[in-house]
């Protein structure tokens, strides 16, 4: 830790100002909660104004605003940005393989970094995006404290952005239940049907809830905007290895002549770029994915004595997303080579030649001759399946699950002496299941040679050289095996029967590859709290302290067909080393794989142990200034990330009475996760210089050491009768933050410092450093098939802002009350040192990311302002909540074409209405995007920002509660 930023950071937490509730979403938390112990310190009786930033959404505030989903009510906070929420397969910061899941990404300082409790207790974490909050129900929520500030000191060392906690119903009692459906255009829409029930038996109360929530298929192709032309977005889902791809003409294995695009490419659907036939895949993926999921949640509370009560909660969750949609087919990463030859004796290509001699010609050599069309082999950039879609003309097709469990339970009380405890044993298991579809490298040499099908004996039938013959089929990249584009409608001219590919030919080629990711949490807890008999000028000192013990596990399982432990080698048949396709059936331990797209990866298996104990003070120094003092000790163990000390200090000074200042420093400490540590990851990634996605490997790092933050906020609150009013500058100054190389930026030092083969960086430092990272070795940067990176301790940064709150309430308006404000946050500065690789090559040149897209590096999107205006009036009877959301424009440094460079403001209007004229029975309307505003556009795959925006459009979403009297 920096010691000079430590003194630096405290001795300028000098003032401090309590807070009122800060609305998160566009209404006010204004309800009047019950003393509890309050996020942001462990001392019992500590007021909700103390001297930290802590927002309050109560259940009124969720039901203002059409009770919206766990995921929805993320979203609209200004002070979260870059939340995995929505469907983006494609982005690989944390979006990609996460469709499904929600997280919380306070300050967008990454998921991980924001602390997700429920009722005070942690809950499992995944390796690098945090907390999966879709698993708790909207049902069970009585209210969410978000701690806005770095609270290493209390909570532990990842709580570096803040806190969210998840503060349940335990107190419920009668029956409650809830029915919704929201309408999205061209899709069946979202449903939700809920309950919760609750009830006291002398010293027992229990309270248990259920939701069941159905999300509908809303696809890409249905939204006009997501579907650019080649020249408006070249990154909005082209590939430029398509089906129908691009025909080089061959002799042998060797390419003589530069080819072009199927003549059938722009009527199915494809888009001629040079000699290229590039192909849009995000035709066949979704906005929206169907889904449906299942939660529960109980809890009891037994008073054991006057002083002394039994907590027992217990959480299911099962998310399943049984058609997850995908394209087709995946272009392989190895383009050309023995396997990738089509003979001039294979069927489809003697039909393209005979139908376009003019494609075909022969090509005169010079001094070498004349090399006849008839015995021209061929190359395609091409891929299984392309504008025909699947078989059947569907996309490709995988499926996501995620069961959740947790169980937590302790004793909460007092001793006779006075002492609170609260002692608890929290146990949680995330379990996380992908799967998709790929292509079978050597089953698409067999087949390009005739030699394909489930029907067909490789070894005897080459043995026999009988391609083609009985259940041995040809496979056929050309378009006259296309019948119909799936994409545009149009019927193939050209499509000959006798050369097609049959369903059970693709099927018999495609693979189904699979991951299991299991994380465990057990947490044990003691903590006590009371007030001491020295009294300051403004009461007595407060202290709590505790101790804690995590025990994290995780479990990373591969199917057969994708783990590089069983199948590392792409070629197992010796048939292919009869047919040339590979000299050998051996290959290194770390090879590619069996598959051509999703390459193998690495099992793995990790464990640690993580103990804390932590003390604080709350010392009252007059009757208007109180100070809060925390201290933390965490040992990670000296292999997993060593130990700490982090400090806290926090000052409230009311001025006035009108006027509160407060302010707080600190310091936080978190170490890096086993995955980390070791273990190899595949991901995908569109790589503009080979204009399709590639295979990325992460490498964990056994030498990653822990990264430290200090953390700083002060700001001003404003109370009146009718005028509430806050200001708060934040700031986290980052050292040896844990980082991904970025697979963009390593491409383009690949590029700046010239070490292709050839190059004049060749024998370089930098590109002895580089070259390893790219297969095949040396090649230019358009030939590369797969890239290596690292986890690293990354370039240090700063980011610093401004949150602001005012609302001002006029009573008795038309028989209610009115209250419109303002609230947001905005972003001064996001600063970063250049980025280096793990050998220290500087990458790309670090700068000041706030306003930026950041697609390209390893950091999320920067709005600089996100805010939003509100009114809302009510009664008893009617309530009527109306918001308009904005966020500003910001920047994309390196976008496909030079129109792209700016990604539009975004205007946004809600209107929500609750009614509850009618006894037992509460009925609500609300449009959301009003005047159905389109996301900005943006040089994605996706053509919008997925972190960031809204794709839907206008929804519109009718409620009902019914809660009838039963006791």
């Amino acid at each position: 830790m920096n010691q000079s930023k430590l003194r630096k950071a405290i001795s300028l937490a000098t003032l401090s100002a309590s807070i009122a509730m800060i609305p998160l979403t566009s209404v006010a938390a204004e309800k009047e909660l019950e003393e509890v112990v309050v996020t942001g310190s462990f001392i019992k009786g500590t007021p909700e104004d103390a001297a930290l930033p802590v927002d309050v959404i109560s259940r009124s505030d969720l039901e203002d605003v059409g009770s919206p989903s766990v995921m929805e009510m993320v979203r609209n906070l200004s002070v979260t940005n870059g939340n995995i929420g929505e469907t983006n397969q494609f982005d690989t910061r944390g979006g990609q393989g996460n469709e499904g899941v929600t997280t919380a990404n306070l300050r967008g300082l990454g998921s991980a970094r924001t602390l997700v409790l429920v009722n005070g207790k942690r809950h499992v974490s995944t390796e690098s995006i945090g907390v999966d909050i879709s698993a708790i129900p909207s049902m069970a929520i009585g209210r969410v404290e978000i701690l806005k500030d770095g609270a290493a000191a209390l909570y532990g060392s990842d709580a570096i952005a803040g806190v969210m906690n998840f503060i349940t119903r335990d107190n419920y009692e009668g029956l409650e239940i809830r029915g919704s459906h929201q309408n999205i255009q061209d899709t069946d829409g979202d449903n939700s049907i809920g309950f919760i029930f609750g009830h006291r038996m002398d010293n027992v109360h229990f309270a248990i809830s259920a939701e069941y929530d159905q999300r509908n298929e809303l696809g890409i192709k249905d939204r006009s905007w997501a579907l650019r032309s080649q020249p408006e977005n070249p990154q909005g889902g082209w590939s430029g290895i398509g089906n129908p791809g691009r025909i080089l003409p061959a002799i042998g294995g060797t390419i003589i002549g530069a080819g072009g695009p199927d003549p059938q490419c722009e009527l199915l659907g494809g888009a001629i770029v040079g000699p290229a036939c590039q192909f849009q895949f995000t035709f066949f993926d979704n906005l929206i994915e169907e889904q449906e999921t299942t939660k529960v949640f109980a809890e009891v509370n037994i008073d054991i004595t006057d002083s002394v009560a039994l907590h027992i909660e217990a959480l299911y969750a099962d998310m399943d997303m049984p058609e997850w949609k995908t394209s087709p087919a995946y272009p392989p990463q190895s383009l050309f080579g023995p396997d990738r030859i089509i003979a001039p004796t294979h069927p489809g290509l003697i039909d393209m030649k005979a139908t376009y001699p003019g494609s075909f010609p022969d090509i005169n050599l010079g001094a070498a001759g004349i090399i006849p069309s008839a015995v021209q082999s061929a190359y395609t950039l091409t891929r299984m399946s392309g504008v025909a879609g699947a078989p059947g003309g569907v996309p490709g097709e995988g499926m996501r699950s995620t069961e959740t469990k947790r169980i937590s339970g302790g004793f909460v009380g007092d001793f006779e002496n006075g002492v609170g405890f609260d002692v608890s044993l929290s146990w949680s298991e995330r379990d996380r299941v992908t799967a998709g579809p790929d292509m079978f490298i050597e089953r698409m040499a067999f087949a390009l040679d005739g030699y394909g099908g489930p029907g067909c004996d490789q070894v005897t039938a080459v043995a026999a050289g009988a391609a083609g013959v009985g259940g041995c089929e040809y496979y056929n990249p050309f378009s006259n095996s296309i019948q119909r584009s799936a994409v545009t409608g149009a019927v193939n001219p050209d499509y000959n029967p006798a050369v097609a590919n049959s369903a059970s030919l693709i099927n018999w080629m495609t693979a189904d590859a699979s991951s299991n990711a299991v994380n465990e949490l057990l947490v044990f807890e003691a903590v006590f709290n009371g007030e001491t008999s020295y009294e300051m000028a403004g009461g007595n000192v407060g202290w709590a302290a505790g101790f804690q013990s995590r025990s994290e596990e995780y479990d990373f399982t591969l199917a057969d067909v994708s783990n590089r432990a069983i199948n590392p080698c792409p070629f197992i048949n010796p048939a292919s080393v009869t047919l040339g396709h590979t000299t050998t059936l051996d290959c290194d331990a770390s090879g590619a794989g069996l598959l051509a797209f999703l390459a193998a990866s690495d099992e793995e298996s990790t464990d640690r142990t993580i103990y804390g104990a932590f003390a604080e003070l709350a010392l009252p120094i007059s009757d208007t200034l109180d100070v809060q003092l925390a201290f933390r000790y965490e040992d990670y163990g000296e292999d997993d990330g060593g130990d700490t000390f982090d400090p806290k200090i926090a000052v409230s000074w009311a001025a006035t009475d009108l006027i509160k200042v407060r302010g707080s420093a600190s310091t936080t400490f978190r170490g890096p996760p086993g995955s980390f540590l070791g273990g190899t990851g595949t991901s995908l990634q569109f790589l503009a210089p080979a204009s399709a996605f590639k295979a990325v490997d992460t490498t964990g790092n056994p030498n990653l050491e822990a990264e430290t933050a200090v953390a700083l906020n002060f700001g001003v609150v404003f109370t009146g009768d009718n005028f509430f009013g806050s200001l708060d500058y934040w700031s986290f100054d980052f050292e040896d933050p844990f980082q991904t190389e970025s697979a963009s930026q390593l491409i383009d030092a690949y590029n700046a410092f010239d070490c292709a083969d050839g190059g004049t960086g060749v024998g370089s430092t930098q590109c002895n450093d580089l070259r390893p990272r790219f297969t095949p070795l040396g090649t230019p940067a358009a030939g590369i098939q797969r890239i290596g990176r690292n986890i690293i301790n990354g370039a240090d940064q700063k980011t610093s802002g401004f949150d602001f709150n005012a609302r001002y309430t006029f009573y008795d308006v038309a028989n209610g009350d009115l209250t419109i404000g303002a609230e947001g946050t905005y972003v001064l500065e996001f600063e970063s040192d250049d980025f280096l690789s793990i050998s220290g090559t500087t990458l790309s040149a670090g700068g000041d990311f706030a306003g930026e897209l950041n697609d390209t590096r390893p950091t999320l999107p920067k709005p600089e302002l996100q805010s939003q205006l509100y009114a809302k009036w009510g009664n008893e009877r009617h309530r009527l909540n109306y918001a308009m959301r904005y966020v500003s424009e910001y920047d994309d440094s390196a976008p496909a074409i030079p129109a792209l460079d700016t990604i539009d403001s975004h205007l946004t209007h809600d209107i929500h209405y609750i009614n509850n004229m009618f006894d037992q029975w509460t009925l609500s309307l609300s449009v959301v995007n009003l005047s159905d505003e389109d996301p900005p556009l943006a040089s994605t795959d996706l053509s919008y920002d997925g972190y960031t925006h809204n794709p839907f459009g206008r929804m519109i979403k009718l409620g009902v509660v019914f809660t009838p009297e039963l006791f």
